[in-house]
């Protein structure tokens, strides 16, 4: 029971890492390239980019699997 535990809290932190890591790197080039191109665009916050690539997620992974048929 123990292990059991110990191997969940580990994969919970190491999503919580990823997912944070990739909050971040998508935060990074939004606010690098995008005002680049559209001088009023927002600059994103690190939660704001984290939404974001939820909402995107919640909206295209019925595409993913529509693909994988």
């Amino acid at each position: 029971m123990d292990n059991l535990f110990i191997g969940c809290l580990t994969v919970l932190i190491i999503i919580l890492i990823v997912g944070a890591i990739e909050g971040l790197i998508f935060m990074l080039l939004w606010n690098w390239l995008v005002p680049l191109f559209w001088f009023s665009a927002p600059i994103f916050t690190f939660w704001q980019a984290w939404g974001i690539l939820i909402l995107l997620n919640i909206i295209f992974a019925p595409f993913k699997k529509s693909l994988s048929n």
